[in-house]
């Protein structure tokens, strides 16, 4: 492989997306002949989006795209997907909990598969989010018959072609599924391999109240509901 996409999903990540991009793009110079980084920056408030454009004016292969309003996860993949040029696209989170020189272990399975998906040994969140991610991985195994060991893992690697042949809705988180259970139908393979996982440092993930260092951070309701009507449409969809 020497060509790739980056795609990072971004909503006020000031804090991590400089020393997340300068990583990734360290890593990339030296395993890649031919790179992009693209940045989606889902309507954040804070400094996020100056701060990738200051990185833009040094490093050529920083690509930024610019949601005016935040739109949800799923939207800001979905821009990035459309937007990758290369072979192959990897995405990853910009909030620092996953390794870069991780897809080390992903990329010898690109041989085999047409989608490499990681899954977090010894994942470093509060217990009650891994509680309900457990929880959420059934769910999605049974409504929609995706047998996938972290399926909301953000640390995978796709064909391009996968998303030329698939067409995604989701907003929301639930897009991991939905390029999987999609793929899958379309006839692509996904293999699977652990990749370590970090506590997040600096920063807050929006989807959780009460705070990224507690024993418990409750996921809000909004984000639940949201994310079982979208489930519930795409197995409709499915049907």
């Amino acid at each position: 492989m020497r060509e790739i996409s980056v795609v990072l999903p971004a909503y006020n990540e000031e804090e991590n997306i400089r020393p997340v991009v300068e990583k990734i793009y360290r890593y990339l110079l030296k395993k890649f002949k031919t790179f992009e980084i693209i940045v989606v920056n889902d309507g954040s408030r804070d400094g996020t989006e100056a701060e990738v454009r200051q990185m833009m004016k040094r490093v050529s292969q920083l690509k930024l795209i610019n949601h005016p309003a935040n739109r949800g996860y799923g939207a800001a993949l979905r821009s990035g997907f459309y937007a990758a040029k290369y072979p192959w696209v990897f995405y990853t989170d910009s909030d620092g909990q996953f390794e870069i020189a991780d897809l080390e272990k992903l990329l010898p399975l690109t041989d085999k598969y047409d989608i490499v998906a990681g899954y977090r040994v010894n994942r470093q969140d509060p217990l009650m989010r891994i509680f309900i991610a457990r929880v959420y991985n059934l769910v999605i195994r049974l409504a929609l018959g995706l047998s996938i060991r972290d399926v909301d893992c953000a640390f995978k690697i796709y064909r391009k072609r996968v998303f030329e042949k698939i067409k995604l809705m989701s907003e929301t988180g639930l897009v991991d599924a939905e390029v999987l259970v999609k793929a899958k139908c379309a006839g692509f393979t996904i293999g699977q391999t652990g990749v370590r996982h970090f506590p997040r440092t600096r920063g807050q993930t929006i989807y959780e109240v009460g705070g990224r260092n507690k024993f418990f951070a409750f996921v809000k309701p909004a984000v639940v509901i949201n994310l079982l009507k979208e489930i519930m449409a795409l197995r409709r969809q499915l049907v």
